[in-house]
Order: structure tokens, then sequence, then C-alpha cells
């Protein structure tokens, strides 16, 4: 009897080990996690129609940041609590002066219809609140001023923003800007941005580090890996250490043919560099939303990113 009694006992235990798990929830993502993602228009956002099924291959093939336009009107609510419930990060794009800055101090108008826009944002709740366009114009202005008063001045208005948006953002909003990829690459440029001083204020950069833009630069055009690899290191080597480096890939055709790429792989290698460089994320820009190959080359990106070592 003993036995027939531990054999029933040895049959439960091991069919109890053998039934299926639960699978696992998603996780939800946080500013320390490797964040990945897309960047998405008021237009998409704002219709069901393509929004979820875009939401929906973006859960489907395992990104978890968005960052979407919160001007001129955030996103409603529901739609920032439906994203963290899939564990997405939310960013809020908050464009400045549209083409850069084109006179030595903005007009406090413009302040105050960016800083309403950070407010009604944070209020939606949005986690992290990004800077587009914080910048004085390309190219050249019709003033003089030094680079650290450029620096200065476009520093005042990041400070002048985040003590503005105090009593509508919590202390737990992070702060981030988009700058041009050529910055981490060189010293100083008149357009203000620079790493060292930014990183300073911010919890994360974003260089622009699309291949196609570094005009006359043939080797940066040509090897789409390289430059987001090596735009992320030197990022993150010029910034405080709290700084994260997240890289803006270009997801549209101008200028691959120098690569020798499909358009797919040349997506693809620009997330493998991202990775490769041990920044902290990336999000592919595409002004109308046409993701289709960036969805494939994140699918492709995922096995090759699984065999690294």
């Amino acid at each position: 009897m003993l036995r027939i009694h531990l054999w029933i006992v040895f049959i439960l235990v091991h069919f109890a080990c053998q039934s299926p798990q639960k699978p696992e929830t998603h996780r939800s993502s946080d500013a320390s996690s490797f964040l990945e993602g897309l960047y998405i228009n008021q237009k998409s956002v704002s219709n069901p129609t393509t929004w979820k099924p875009l939401l929906d291959r973006m859960q489907n093939v395992g990104m978890n940041l968005v960052v979407i336009d919160a001007q001129p009107k955030s996103p409603a609510k529901e739609t920032l609590d439906d994203l963290k419930s899939k564990g997405f990060w939310t960013v809020a794009r908050i464009v400045n002066f549209d083409g850069g800055l084109k006179v030595i101090a903005p007009d406090p108008g413009r302040l105050a219809s960016i800083q309403s826009a950070i407010r009604a944002a944070c209020q939606a709740g949005f986690q992290e609140i990004q800077l587009d366009y914080i910048r004085y114009a390309d190219g050249g202005t019709d003033f003089t001023l030094s680079y650290e008063k450029r620096y200065e001045n476009i520093l005042a208005v990041i400070q002048g923003h985040k003590e503005k948006s105090k009593p509508d953002c919590r202390s737990e909003i992070k702060w981030s800007a988009d700058i041009f990829g050529r910055v981490p690459f060189i010293e100083n440029d008149a357009i203000g941005q620079k790493v060292e001083p930014f990183s300073k204020e911010l919890d994360a950069l974003y260089p622009m580090l699309y291949p196609s833009h570094f005009y006359g630069i043939t080797a940066r055009v040509a090897d789409p890996y390289t430059t987001i690899k090596e735009g992320i290191q030197r990022t993150k080597a010029r910034s405080e250490s709290k700084t994260r480096a997240l890289a803006w890939v270009q997801g549209f055709k101008m200028h691959i043919g120098p690569s020798g790429l499909s358009y797919q792989d040349y997506i693809k290698v620009q997330m493998l560099g991202a990775f490769d460089a041990k920044g902290d994320g990336f999000v592919v820009w595409n002004a109308g939303n046409d993701y289709e190959d960036s969805f494939s080359a994140y699918e492709d990106y995922r096995k090759e990113k699984a065999s690294r070592p």
C-alpha cells in the first residue's frame, strides 16, 4: 500500500512540474530600459483606423517606445494610459522653434505656447518631454553671438520650460532634447547645441544621426552602421554619466544609394549600430509614418541582436 501511495505522489508531482506555465506578462518599460520604437505623428494617433493596427504591430514585434507629437494638442489621457499598460515608454515631442531660432531671444508669447503644450503633455500622462528644434537656425543668423552665449541662451530656454512646468509636470518626468547629428562629432556649433552643457540639464539626448544628412561626408553617408554607432559612442563619452543617449534612425530613403544596401537592411544596420554602441535605444523617424520596411528591418535586427555575444 505504501508503494502505491508513493507512486501516486510521484505522478502528481511529475504532472505538476510539466503543467504549462502562465505566459509572462508584458513588463512595463522605464527610463532604464533599452528603448526601441517609432515616431508617431498627430494624424496617425488621432485616426483609430490607422492607430490601432500601428500600435498592435509595434507591440507584436516587441517595440517598447513611442515618440508622439504633442502639438497643437496632446493625445488623450486614455491613449497614454493604454500605451503604458502595454509596456511602452511614452515621449512627448515638443517643437520649440520650427527651423531654429532666428533672433537672439525668443518671443515671450512663443515660450508661453510651448510651455502650455508641455503642461498639457504632462497632464495627459507622458513620461518624458522631448524638446525638438531647441536651437538657433542653421546656416547663419543676422546677429553676432559667441558660442558660449548661444549655449547659455538655449540652456536658459530649457531651464525656463522646466521651471514654468513644475505645477503640472511630476518630479519623475524625464526631460530630453533632439540634437543635430553632427553635434557629437564637433567641438562647437553656432546652432547653440553642445553635448556637455545639454547633458548637465537633461536626462537624455537624441542625436539625429541620419546618415543622409552628413552632407559632403561620403564615409558617413555610405556607412550607416558606423555613423550611428560612433555617434552614440561620442554622445555617451561626452555626456554626464546619468544622461542617456538614443539614436534617431533614418527610416526614409534619402541618399541610401551610396551604402549599397537595400532600404530594409539600411534601417536594420542603423538599429544594430545603436545597440552595439552600448547606448540606450533608438527611435525610427519617418515623417509620414510609413513603417512597413522598418517593421521588417526591426524583426531582422531582433534576430541578429539575439546572436550577439
